[in-house]
Parts: C-alpha cells; structure tokens; sequence
C-alpha cells in the first residue's frame, strides 16, 4: 500500500495551559507562558522550582498521572470515530515517552514492589486500549524527547503496510522526581525560564503533558491535513552531548522532504525544537541554513517552548498538534521569551507575536538524548 495517504483526521492535547486542543492553541496564540512553581513534587533540590504543571491531576492509587492524561487527550482525538465499534477495534495506538509512568516506580522504589510493574511502557499501552476500547496493535517508543514525533512516523507506516484502518499517535510524560533531580544533574535546566533562540538562553524548563492525533488512510471533516513524509534517524555520537556537526539532522530533514515528495523550497513555515539551550538552538539553526539555503530567512519558524516549557515525550505530538492547528486557523504562534534576540541566530523565530499566514507545507522537528532524531512535513489539502 505505498500509495497509501496519511491524514490527520483528529487531535487531543493536556498541556501547562489545560485540557483540549483549544486550551493550548489559545494559550500558544495569547503570548502567555504557562510555567510556574511545581506542586506536584517536592522541588528540594531541583535547580529551578519552575515546571509545566498540568494542574487537575492529583496523585491517584490505582492510576497514574500520566494515563489519565492520555486518557483525555486520546478521547478527544477519537472524537470523529467515538461509539464506531468497527473503527475502534480496527485502530492501532502507538505511544511515545521518555520515562514512562514513572509515578509508578517511584511509589514501588520506596513504598509498594508491586507497583513496579506498572512502570512497564507496555502496561500503559494496554491500560489505554482496555479504556478507549481500541482493539489494534500497539507499539510503544522511547526515543527520548524525539518520541511524541517519532509516534508519527510509526502510525504512518501502519497506516501504509495496512496493518490498522486508523492509527492513535500519542506522546505522553509527567514530571517525576527521578526525572528533574537527573536533569538537573545534567544542567540541562535553566536556572531562569525558556529562551528560544534568544542571547541569554541557558537551557530548558521541562514540563508534562499528552499529545494524542488520530491518523487515518482517509479524510474526515473539514481543512484536511495531510502527513505526506517522515524520517527517523540517530547520530550515534553521546549518551546526552548533542552531536556537533548537524548532518544528521540535515539528513533527517532532507529523507522527510524525500519522503513527502517535495523540494526545500515547498517549505513555508517550521515548528522547531527549540529547547533554549545555547548549543541546540544554534545548531538547529545552522541546520535550516544548510538544508533551505537562502530560503531559510524567509520561513517562519515557530518555537513553543517558551509558552509551555519542553514537555519530554508529549513535545513533539503537542507541537505538531499546534502546527496543524496554524495550518488549519491560518495564523502563527508566536515564539515566547525570544528576546533580547542573539545576533547570530537571525532568521524568522516570529518574536512580535502571532502572524496572519497560509502554509502549504510545515516541517517539524524534535530531537533527544542519545541522538534521537524525528521529523515530519504536514501539508494542507484545501
């Protein structure tokens, strides 16, 4: 089935700014940035009391905080196919995340063993079929923070070898102390907030969330979005140092345009990674450079981080949901806390708040520790 096309046919979000797709949209499009002192988890020796809280999810005996939320994202996803007893079973779920239910091996570490086994990826993945009622296959990735993108390109290829009718692609993750003590560790939070591309950018605030798209081989409703290409790679070079040359992420750029069947030159806007570290920000930059040429200063370029922190494996599925979203409503977010701007970093990163615009073709883009690479180009089909 390598004719086979893959749409965007449904989206749910759990993000810093609330449940639903319109809660983040409208928060990505008022300039706000939605980071604020985190609650949920003792922030004793964290380098910055500062995360992207998703409030609405206290702590729960029998489920974790991270399924509930993809209980709700993943509901509204399905909402075109909701009560289609023979779409359900025929719709496959592939899940990305970095840590998993962490909550889970946390509470076995000290407290209950038992929960341990809970912490296994795959018991997620089977919780949320058992209650969305879906009776496909299912997979389950982590590729670090690559993997809320990486989920599409998985679903897309189901959809092609034409192993499931629909597929539900989500990114997932909660915040943990395993997980910001570790990163902390690492200094790869800042001490300040998120500063995409901006002079005095010193790293990231992480953040949680779910991101859920619901793919499917055949349109649905209104301003169709089309996922016509992806790629996957990994630079094999560090455990967490990012690799310093930028041609495998211009390879993973240039096999997702392949992939789609289109030139550089079909691109007119990107949703970047953007973590605002010093070295990622750069070199994706020098990347849109390499791989657009000239072009690359006239394509805006869309950096949410900086409104709702990097949500680990719900940042590339929240992202792209954004990027359908700016296709679709035909404006671009802005990309927050951007300035003061670095001098060398001078293509469009949409600092001046939201613009009115049509995209045809959007790429975006994610990348994770152990050089994990995913990208995706989403094409408007109206």
């Amino acid at each position: 089935m390598a004719d086979t096309k893959t749409y965007i046919v449904g989206m749910g979000a759990v993000s810093p700014f609330g449940k639903t797709v319109d809660a983040l949209w409208n928060g990505l499009l008022s300039g706000r940035c939605a980071l604020k002192p985190v609650t949920v988890i003792p922030a004793d020796g964290l380098r910055n009391p500062l995360a992207g809280q998703v409030d609405g999810y206290p702590p729960d005996a029998e489920r974790s905080r991270s399924l509930r939320m993809l209980i709700d994202a993943a509901r509204e996803a399905l909402s075109p196919i909701a009560g289609d007893r023979e779409a359900l079973s025929s719709t496959a779920l592939v899940l990305g995340t970095n840590f998993g239910g962490v909550e889970r091996a946390e509470i076995g570490l000290f407290d209950a063993p038992v929960e341990i086994a809970r912490y296994e990826f795959a018991f997620t993945a089977s919780c949320l079929k058992k209650e969305l009622g879906i009776g496909g296959v299912h997979r389950v990735v982590s590729l670090s923070c690559a993997s809320g993108t990486a989920v599409l390109h998985v679903g897309k290829r189901l959809l092609e070898t034409g192993e499931a009718r629909f597929v539900l692609a989500c990114g997932y993750d909660e915040l943990s102390r395993y997980a910001l003590i570790g990163l902390s560790a690492l200094r790869a939070i800042t001490p300040d907030t998120v500063k995409p591309f901006a002079v005095d950018r010193a790293g990231t605030v992480f953040s949680e969330g779910a991101g859920a798209l619901l793919l499917s081989a055949a349109p649905l409703g209104e301003r169709p979005v089309r996922l016509p290409g992806s790629s996957l790679n990994n630079d094999a070079y560090h455990l967490t140092a990012p690799e310093k040359t930028g041609i495998p992420i211009q390879t993973l750029i240039r096999r997702a345009l392949m992939d789609a069947g289109i030139s550089p030159s079909d691109i007119d806007y990107i949703n970047a990674h953007a973590t605002g570290t010093p070295y990622n920000d750069a070199n994706e930059t020098a990347v849109f450079k390499a791989v657009f040429g000239d072009a690359a200063y006239k394509i805006p370029i869309s950096a949410n981080k900086g409104a709702i922190g990097h949500c680990m494996g719900a940042a590339g599925s929240l992202e792209t949901i954004a990027a359908v979203r700016a296709m679709q409503d035909e404006i671009l977010p802005p990309t927050v806390n951007s300035s003061p701007p670095d001098p060398e970093l001078d293509l469009d990163y949409l600092r001046d708040g939201p613009r009115k615009a049509a995209p045809r073709f959007a790429l975006k883009t994610s990348y994770g520790f152990g050089g994990t690479n995913a990208a995706a180009v989403l094409a408007r089909e109206w």
